[in-house]
């Protein structure tokens, strides 16, 4: 197992030089713009989320069809 590993390693490292696929390898397995800018988004919504209002329920009027409040006991 840890030979076959080794050998694998080897021959994708000599054809990653060979083919000049570093530039592929290092967009594949980094992260970009894009992603990094993904992840500030992520975060700046989950901020947004934590500052929002709770949900309220509501309850729908069987006469009207209309949502109402749903009055606190």
């Amino acid at each position: 197992m840890m030979v076959s590993k080794m050998i694998l390693n080897a021959v994708s490292g000599h054809l990653v030089k060979h083919f000049k696929l570093d530039k592929v390898m290092s967009y594949v397995f980094n992260d970009n713009e894009l992603d990094e800018k993904t992840k500030e988004l992520d975060k700046r919504l989950s901020l947004v989320e934590k500052m929002a209002h709770p949900k309220k329920d509501f309850v729908v009027c069987n006469e009207c069809k209309k949502k109402i409040k749903k009055e606190k006991k």
